[in-house]
């Protein structure tokens, strides 16, 4: 990169000049300066560490002319340590290059050079600002070397390992160290560093290499960035946006302005920052005004003008202005205000008076609808009476959004009309209205917001265009009720007539309908518990009528749990557990039970035999509601599973089994934190469960035993309430390492960093140390 050049100041003297005294740098303090180009330099140690050796990487390929990428890893070596390296494949260094130009700081080859990141003669060593001590491979000529750079009592020192010849070509491999607990930061490190940078393969788990980067001559895009802010690429390395220092808000937009090496963008010294001088604010701010125009363009390629009224309320709508940019859709509202080209709103045609998207962005957009007034609303298969407030949903934009079905008629509606709109629809939303009392022109010195004056302001125009003005108006309401249905004119099919004279059905176990008549021999009448569609006064279930075959009764796959209609409220409890059972919920008459006692059908019992606790579903939410309390009890462990898996996979896998197990069989009940009816009813079949050990033998024996382990590791739940969720890198992690090895419980191989006889620890030590 061409440094900036320095400019010969204009001096306002007063006074003649007796002497001038050239500045130099004080060789004695050489180590000192050293000391501060490098441990001190970098406030980013990790970042600077990433984007330097990958600069210098890049360098070395752009001037070889080499269009292989470099290779950048992160990943734990033959000693169960972390190493972050990059390797190039570029010019190489030898040993005159190493003792002439890298072991010299200031040092560099890139100051004429407009396609190279370096010019500081400091890059290379940036590594020391991280660790004390870092590797580099060099090969050149057909030799390699192998040297260690680090930091020395008086002066940093580079010393050679290895020299031997070679077959491989010219490169540099910088190999550093990482600490255990760093892995994380460098991990996020590398994606924000090198994210833009092209010509590069990672060899980093979390990082998958089919990543896309979209560039245009002024801005770009990298599906690897995690930034949701509008940052900055000098020939593409990442830096953040200063916003106070151009004088702008923060702008939630997830692209890079992009400058070249030649616009007279400059970074500090230490290259974390950009400088903003006057100068390069102008810069950014003019790519910014280029960047939000083009946005703004594309989006206003999009808005079209038209009669679609439907089309023209899902726009005004949104909650703010999206366009769709690499598969997403993106909002560029935060641009909108740095742009020079005003956003365009759609229009409604044949409109020359009103404004559509002023009116509609009013507070008047449900008076849209005033001139029609909803009787019945049907939902769900549900037809509910509009006078009773369930025409929640009758505004514009959900006649828009939802494409609801909208029946007008005049004439009194019949039943039968209503029964065959039941059929037609399942859950949309379909509203049955009526033209309400026309709108008058109104009295300007009497408010009343349902008159043509006050609700269109009429007093803004001249007098003479009022009739106009209404019948722009009038022709808006066309519009919306233009797919109205006309339920006057809708005959019912004879189908449909016919089959309601027919006895009325009841529905059958297998959910058909069939006619009610004479009850048949070998059928029985009870009330199924079913889901309630409103809530009900803290009910779980309402009982629907259905008849039962009893030689079909044993072929269905589930527990049928009965009782006499008169302990519908026990039912309505045990309803309320049940969900994740397969089971059934039945009252029944005296008559009917009768008829049930003597019957010998293996998946139906009474609430009385179910309660006895030998049935499997009855085990499983006992067993369930046992692993909950512990649960409960030991809260910010189960919580911080994966955090306990960093220090105890095993450990780990069995919280996760035990949660499993709970949400595959447990229900929270209605009123969890008090004593509803539901939360007393599974509590009995615990209390009925613990006194009988009546519990699932697959997960219970398992539940006893974390008891008893959390029980011994007393430090657990504490240690666990203080971790962050999904840190690896928090250092309570390595308390809790010390602890489990402490208290004798096993950890993780790596964790035991010991050697015993020149030997690495085995899964066989292991077992010897923890017994």
């Amino acid at each position: 990169m061409i440094l900036e050049k320095q400019k010969e100041a204009n001096v306002l003297v007063d006074g003649q000049s007796q002497e001038s005294i050239g500045m130099s740098l004080d060789l004695d303090s050489a180590q000192i300066l050293m000391q501060m180009l490098s441990k001190n330099l970098y406030s980013d140690d990790i970042g600077s560490t990433i984007r330097e050796c990958a600069s210098n990487a890049l360098d070395s390929h752009r001037r070889a002319g080499v269009k292989d990428p470099i290779l950048v890893s992160f990943k734990e070596n033959s000693s169960h340590n972390y190493e972050f390296s990059v390797e190039d494949f570029g010019i190489g260094l030898d040993a005159d290059d190493v003792k002439n130009i890298i072991s010299k700081y200031g040092k560099s080859t890139k100051r004429d050079s407009t396609t190279e990141l370096g010019m500081m003669g400091l890059g290379f060593k940036a590594p020391l600002a991280y660790s004390s001590s870092f590797y580099f491979v060099c090969r050149k000529d057909g030799m390699e070397r192998k040297y260690m750079m680090y930091e020395g009592e008086d002066v940093n020192t580079i010393d050679l390992l290895h020299e031997a010849p070679t077959t491989e070509r010219n490169g540099v491999k910088v190999i550093v160290p990482v600490k255990y607990q760093d892995q994380y930061q460098f991990k996020k490190k590398i994606k924000e560093q090198l994210c833009y940078f092209e010509d590069v393969y990672f060899d980093v788990s979390t990082i998958d290499n089919d990543f896309v980067i979209s560039r245009h001559p002024d801005f770009q895009f990298s599906e690897l960035c995690e930034s949701r802010d509008l940052h900055i690429c000098l020939d593409n390395v990442y830096y953040p946006l200063d916003f106070d220092k151009i004088g702008a808000s923060r702008i939630s937009f997830p692209i890079a302005l992009r400058f070249s090496l030649t616009d007279g963008i400059y970074p500090t010294p230490n290259r974390e920052s950009i400088r903003y001088t006057q100068e390069a604010k102008e810069i950014i701010k003019a790519k910014l005004a280029d960047v939000a125009d083009y946005f703004i363009n594309k989006y206003n390629e999009g808005i079209e003008s038209g009669c679609d009224i439907r089309s023209m309320i899902n726009h005004l709508e949104k909650s703010g202005k999206y366009i769709d940019f690499n598969g997403t859709s993106i909002n560029i509202d935060d641009l909108a205000g740095y742009a020079t080209v005003q956003v365009k709103t759609p229009q409604l045609e044949g409109l020359s008076l009103i404004d559509f998207a002023t009116f509609y962005n009013s507070n008047k957009k449900n008076y849209l609808l005033e001139d029609f007034t909803v009787k019945f609303y049907l939902n769900n298969k549900r037809m509910m009476d509009a006078s009773k407030g369930y025409n929640w949903y009758w505004k514009p934009q959900t006649l828009a959004a939802n494409d609801a079905k909208v029946y007008i008629y005049e004439d009194k509606l019949a039943g039968i009309k209503k029964d065959y709109l039941r059929s037609l629809y399942g859950y949309e939303k379909v509203f049955l209205v009526k033209a309400s009392k026309p709108m008058t022109l109104g009295i300007p010195a009497k408010f009343d917001i349902r008159t043509y004056y006050h609700l269109l302001d009429l007093k803004k125009y001249p007098k003479n265009q009022w009739r106009d003005v209404i019948k722009e108006y009038q022709s808006i309401i066309g519009m919306l009720s233009a797919s109205f249905i006309d339920l006057d004119e809708l005959e019912v099919p004879q189908t449909f007539i016919d089959s309601r004279k027919k006895v009325k059905a009841v529905v059958t176990s297998t959910g058909q309908s069939v006619a009610r008549g004479p009850k048949l021999k070998g059928e029985v009448i009870g009330k199924r518990a079913e889901e309630l569609m409103k809530w009900s006064d803290g009910r779980n279930c309402k009982f629907v009528p259905i008849t039962y075959k009893l030689e079909e009764m044993h072929t269905h796959k589930m527990l049928r749990v009965y009782a006499h209609h008169d302990d519908y409220l026990k039912m309505d409890a045990l309803y309320g557990v049940i969900s994740k059972q397969k089971m059934e919920v039945v009252t029944f008459s005296q008559r009917e039970l009768t008829i049930l006692k003597d019957s010998e059908i293996h998946n139906l019992i009474s609430l009385e035999t179910f309660m006895e606790g030998k049935t499997a579903p009855f085990k499983r939410m006992a067993t369930a509601c046992y692993i909950r309390k512990l649960m409960d009890e030991y809260k910010p462990v189960f919580e911080r599973s994966t955090q306990v898996g960093f220090v105890s996979t095993e450990l780990s896998e069995k919280l996760n089994a035990l949660a499993k197990y709970v949400n595959d069989n447990y229900v929270i009940p209605n009123y969890s934190g008090g004593t509803g009816p539901a939360r007393e009813f599974l509590d009995s079949m615990l209390s009925i469960a613990e006194e009988n050990n009546l519990f699932d033998m697959n997960m219970y024996p398992e539940a006893l035993e974390m008891r008893e382990l959390l029980t011994k590791l007393v430090f657990l739940n504490p240690l666990c309430a203080k971790i962050g969720f999904y840190n690896d890198q928090d250092p309570i992690i390595n308390v809790m390492t010390d602890l489990f090895k402490y208290y004798k419980h096993r950890v993780n191989l790596k964790h035991y960093n010991i050697r015993i006889n020149e030997e690495v620890l085995t899964e066989e030590t292991v077992e010897q140390l923890i017994d």
